[in-house]
């Protein structure tokens, strides 16, 4: 299969073909292989590379798989995937051994086919809403190679915007599944709280903030995916009952929804006059559409940066722990970011009443939000306040990093997703608009927990209507 064909479609389509005897799904690894290898020396969003076995699975692996032989990357943060070794983008792991079994989410993709073919790009520790860790160095946005693809599953992003390979893993604690997506006009969807099994060491990753899924091209592919990876497993505190398919409700008709807008962010920060005109046009356009726009006012309690804050970092800390244990010595001070420090010094000075005391105001937030969506169906709402940053414009590296400095520009650029990760509710970024200078705009849509079929259906409406696979085709085409 030429690159260029194979770049085509999506994974769906990619398995359709398989299904149909026209492409080996060998022949389809070989693809992204080839088209790996041509483009990653520009972008750096594949930092680990696993070809000759993805090969192997590819060969072995049975057609009547749902996803026979597709293309696939692992992120490398969260999930072990036999082969490889998990580093977190931290020098200080550089030299942890390949894992020598899948955990129960790379367990999943193997089982529905997918030839994993290495691991992406991601900040120290996925801490960042860009991608540029010291030891691997920055992923560049192809849209715009000054820029960043977001974070932190920017390695992912800027893999599948790209056509390396047609959907990727991505892991979202704070926004890093929308946020990357937004930045190079992808699909990228966080589920709800329950549905996709994390670890293996941890039952829960950031404190219940963390949940895995992929970034996609397409809708499609992003309900497929949560149908074959969706369900508890043994260490799971909070499953949610698995559904019949998330698959099929993107054709089921859109009833008309009551849809609440909010421009600006639970902290009072507002986008930029691009993305806020955007986001007021696809409200427009769901109210002539049928749908009930109304304002959406957060309640007090919705703003929770401090304490999110706090739990995050601490998660970091308590990882960098855990890592000790393993590898069976602590990290040196020049082993480790600034950002990484800081959470470490956060997480031992915090006690457990601090910690208990943030969780109880998570508790609050997800309350009120709940309450605030018995008005609602549906929030829209942007993905982030600004246009991808120029690489090294935000600073959690160096000696001159700054803890309140970073904060104020991470959250300038990003201040609306970290909300969805406190209350556990399912939020997804679409890429509905485009800047006067050519970089691609998420909108993002949030429910109620447990209803990500809602949002999905409402997305998939969206992209009949709006198409965004000829630009994202575009986009490809300059990089052969």
């Amino acid at each position: 299969m030429e690159p260029q064909e194979y770049t085509s479609h999506d994974a769906t389509g990619l398995a359709l073909l398989v299904s149909q005897g026209v492409v080996q799904p060998s022949e389809l690894v070989e693809a992204a292989i080839e088209r790996i290898r041509a483009l990653n020396s520009t972008l750096n969003a594949v930092v680990m590379e696993d070809f000759a076995a993805a090969l192997r699975s590819a060969r072995e692996v049975s057609p009547t798989c749902a996803l026979p032989g597709i293309p696939f990357l692992a992120k490398d943060m969260n999930v072990e995937v036999a082969g490889l070794p998990l580093t977190a983008s931290c020098r200080w792991l550089s030299e942890v051994p390949p894992a020598t079994q899948d955990a129960p989410l790379a367990a999943r993709w193997r089982a529905a086919g997918l030839s994993i073919l290495g691991r992406t790009n991601t900040p120290e520790w996925a801490g960042e809403f860009v991608t540029e860790p010291t030891w691997r160095g920055p992923t560049l946005n192809p849209w715009d190679r000054t820029r960043s693809p977001g974070g932190s599953s920017g390695g992912a992003a800027a893999a599948v915007a790209s056509g390396m390979v047609p959907m990727a893993h991505g892991t979202d604690s704070g926004g890093s599944i929308r946020v990357p997506a937004a930045c190079c006009g992808l699909v990228g969807l966080k589920p709800s709280r329950g549905w996709v099994p994390v670890g293996p060491h941890l039952d829960e990753l950031a404190g219940g903030f963390n949940s895995d899924h992929v970034l996609t091209r397409s809708v499609r592919d992003s309900a497929l995916m949560l149908d074959l990876t969706v369900g508890p497993e043994l260490s799971s505190r909070q499953p949610l009952a698995k559904p019949a398919s998330f698959r099929q409700a993107l054709s089921a008709p859109v009833a008309p929804l009551r849809i609440g807008l909010a421009l600006a962010s639970p902290g009072g920060s507002q986008p930029q006059d691009e993305i806020g005109a955007v986001v007021d046009e696809v409200a427009a356009w769901l109210s002539r559409a049928g749908h009930r726009l109304q304002p959406f006012h957060y309640p007090a309690e919705a703003d929770v940066g401090e304490q999110a804050g706090l739990i995050w970092m601490t998660a970091i800390a308590e990882e960098i722990d855990y890592w000790t244990a393993r590898v069976g010595h602590a990290p040196k001070p020049s082993e480790l970011e600034a950002l990484t420090r800081a959470s470490l010094d956060v997480g031992r000075r915090a006690t457990a009443i601090d910690y208990v005391k943030a969780r109880r105001r998570m508790s609050q937030a997800t309350r009120e939000m709940a309450r605030a969506f018995e008005g609602i169906d549906i929030l829209l709402l942007p993905t982030t306040a600004s246009l991808p940053p120029k690489t090294g414009e935000i600073d959690g590296r160096t000696a001159a990093f700054d803890l309140d400095r970073w904060n104020e520009q991470s959250y300038r650029f990003a201040p609306y997703t970290e909300l969805f990760n406190v209350t556990g509710q399912p939020a997804i970024s679409v890429p509905l608009g485009m800047s006067a200078s050519g970089l691609p705009i998420g909108v993002q849509f949030a429910a109620a927990l447990g209803n990500d079929a809602r949002l999905l259906n409402l997305a998939a409406w969206c992209e009949r209507e709006r198409p965004w696979a000829s630009r994202l085709a575009e986009l490809r085409a300059r990089y052969g």
